[in-house]
């Protein structure tokens, strides 16, 4: 080998500003090692249990309606395949101001008016009233079932205060806080019946038979992966036509998909905005522990960026607020064979970077408060930063709103002689679900990262 030539081998191998991973050129700090791990249920089938709502404004959904098509009277008759597809055994029950099991023989029934109709007294009848806290409460009998719970979520102020709405979102908090979530399926049916219970200005309720069209929920507690089989099977059989209106949220107090750190799924191009792309060189150490390694200008725009698609479960609310730890530190000392641990010395700086965060992607622009054109040149920096998942977001909310309608505006809205009547405190029921999700939700490490990096 020529003098020359070793020389060159020893000059990049001694001044290399890219980093090796079996260099330790970085500062004494703590890796997150107790990840908490977000698993999944096991692909298992388990029982299914169907709930039907059987109050009397039920009715209207089984009747056609001319014009309009009856999407509820499709979806119920294939409710059955589609339970089977989900679990092992499927077992069907009718609630209102009580729960009546059904023979899995006479489910034809539910699209029959006769299933809503009662002989005896009002007070003797269970079609008066819908009690869906007591389906919520059975739903939290055996967490590794699935719940299906059809109706037509129309409920006064009075069901969803004190005593009445504890009794509602206390067996959801369990559902949530053992892994479970809550998916609706909203579908704007054809109605041909009388709307029951619609609140008075003066007191008392008033009803409604002009509606044509109106929407009823599929509401599914289960795992994430069977509340999505349930929705992929409606859409796929049922929502196929431009005109089919149907709205869907999964609302979870674990709508993180994974830590990006536990399978090393950051990648190089995961940062943007460096000037001397070359140089850019990933290295993964313990736990891990992904650090990017580059030179760096004072004007340069380093953001690192996440897809929502890699880190939130699909059709939740996502993540309203993030939360980052992160941490700076320098040194005089460029080249890495001359730094020691004690020649990293740690900046005072708190707030660094800022986040922000998109329909489709997290990103993370690193020295957006402290700027690099405010750091001095010729020296190395490392920072680091874990990034959590502070609080869920509210996305439902927005879905749904234009299907509901407040106490207040109710006798207003029909007054107008509506064609296609909304639900009562649709908005409020979804924003009690979210709330729910948000006391059972935990903060959750989403990514560790750090960069180490020369400022020329």
């Amino acid at each position: 080998m020529s003098k020359l030539r070793l020389f060159f081998l020893l000059f990049i191998f001694f001044y290399s500003p890219v980093l090796s991973s079996d260099e330790y050129c970085r500062p004494k700090f703590e890796i997150i090692s107790d990840l908490k791990e977000i698993k999944k249920k096991e692909d298992k089938k388990n029982p299914v249990f169907v709930y039907f709502d059987g109050s009397l404004s039920m009715q209207g959904f089984v009747k056609d309606q001319p014009g309009q098509k009856n999407l509820y009277r499709d979806v119920i008759d294939d409710l059955q395949q589609i339970s089977e597809n989900v679990g092992s055994k499927t077992y069907y029950h009718k609630f209102g101001s009580s729960i009546e099991p059904i023979k899995e023989n006479e489910i034809a029934r539910v699209t029959k008016p006769l299933f809503y109709d009662c002989a005896g007294s009002v007070e003797s009848c269970n079609n008066q009233e819908t009690r869906l806290e007591l389906a919520f409460k059975a739903a939290n009998a055996n967490k590794d079932a699935t719940y299906i719970i059809v109706t037509d979520l129309f409920l006064s102020s009075k069901q969803l205060v004190g005593s009445t709405l504890s009794s509602l979102t206390s067996p959801l908090k369990s559902v949530l806080k053992n892994g479970n979530s809550i998916g609706v399926v909203g579908v704007m049916s054809s109605f041909n019946g009388t709307i029951y219970d619609i609140p008075s200005k003066a007191g008392g309720t008033l009803k409604y038979s002009e509606a044509k069209k109106r929407p009823f929920y599929i509401i599914i507690v289960g795992n994430e992966k069977n509340i999505n089989l349930v929705k992929k099977n409606l859409k796929e059989q049922h929502f196929i036509d431009q005109e089919d209106q149907y709205k869907f949220s999964l609302i979870t107090s674990s709508p993180i998909l994974k830590n990006l750190n536990q399978d090393k799924s950051i990648k190089e191009n995961y940062i943007t905005g460096i000037s001397n792309r070359d140089t850019v060189k990933l290295d993964y150490i313990e736990n891990n522990f992904p650090i990017f390694n580059f030179n760096a200008t004072q004007n340069d725009k380093i953001k690192f960026k996440i897809k929502n698609n890699e880190i939130i479960v699909d059709g939740s609310n996502g993540i309203s607020n993030y939360q980052i730890d992160e941490h700076l530190w320098t040194s005089k000392e460029q080249a890495c064979k001359k730094i020691s641990e004690d020649s990293w010395k740690k900046t005072k700086f708190e707030k660094i970077s800022k986040w922000t965060s998109s329909e489709d992607q997290f990103e993370l622009n690193t020295f957006e408060q402290v700027a690099l054109k405010k750091l001095f040149r010729g020296m190395r920096y490392f920072y680091l930063a874990n990034i959590y998942a502070e609080k869920p977001g509210n996305s439902s909310e927005e879905i749904f709103k234009d299907w509901s309608i407040r106490d207040s505006e109710a006798e207003d809205f029909k007054d107008q002689n509506p064609v296609e009547f909304k639900t009562l405190n649709l908005s409020k029921i979804i924003g009690i679900l979210n709330s729910v999700a948000e006391d059972a939700f935990e903060k959750t490490l989403v990514a560790s990262i750090a960069m180490n990096f020369d400022l020329e």
